[in-house]
């Protein structure tokens, strides 16, 4: 096993010792990611970043699981109100889109959201004929969110302009790569 030199990516800058988790003492911190102790090579750069990613996706969904069991709603409720925070009102049709939601099954979400006063349907006012969803009483997600919001800030905050512009580019190539290959599952099915 090779000496350390410093931080690598195994293990982030200013770290913490500790392994309990801040927000729960109930709840591990996220595990270590996954280490070759049988190699003195470096590990390498895209499989650190391709692990990391992996449990980001871990994190985030069970901080997803977390707030759908504190609002009485599911995942898919949770993206469709998502899509509208960030890019606000839109037709079923376009949300079922952007969430890779099935139209007919929109239309069930919409209708669930809209009675528990998440969403709004109005007459688009350019053509009578389509429907926009907006959000409504968003702040009541908004304040669950509060905690993860302000430790991402703080982050973001300790990052150079260079280092976060970095940092954007990679996720926006990333975003788009998961989306192209997602795209094309559905398109041609999974590889035997």
């Amino acid at each position: 096993m090779r000496k350390s030199q410093g931080p690598s990516f195994r293990e982030p800058l200013n770290s913490p010792k500790s392994t309990s988790d801040p927000m729960s003492s109930s709840t591990p911190a996220a595990p270590p990611r996954p280490v070759d102790e049988t190699s003195d090579a470096a590990p390498d750069v895209a499989d650190a970043l391709r692990n990391t990613l992996r449990q980001l996706r871990i994190e985030l969904s069970i901080s997803t699981r977390r707030v759908a069991a504190a609002t009485g709603l599911n995942d898919s409720d949770l993206d469709v109100l998502d899509v509208l925070a960030r890019y606000r009102a839109q037709s079923p049709t376009s949300l079922a889109r952007s969430t890779g939601i099935h139209p007919a099954t929109m239309t069930g979400v919409l209708t669930r959201l809209e009675k528990a006063g998440w969403v709004v349907r109005r007459r688009d006012v350019s053509d009578r004929r389509s429907v926009q969803v907006e959000p409504s009483g968003f702040d009541r997600l908004t304040a669950l969110y509060s905690d993860a919001n302000e430790r991402l800030d703080e982050i973001a905050e300790q990052l150079t302009a260079e280092a976060g512009e970095v940092i954007l580019e990679y996720l926006d190539r990333v975003c788009a790569a998961v989306h192209e290959a997602s795209a094309r599952l559905a398109v041609d099915g999974p590889t035997p």
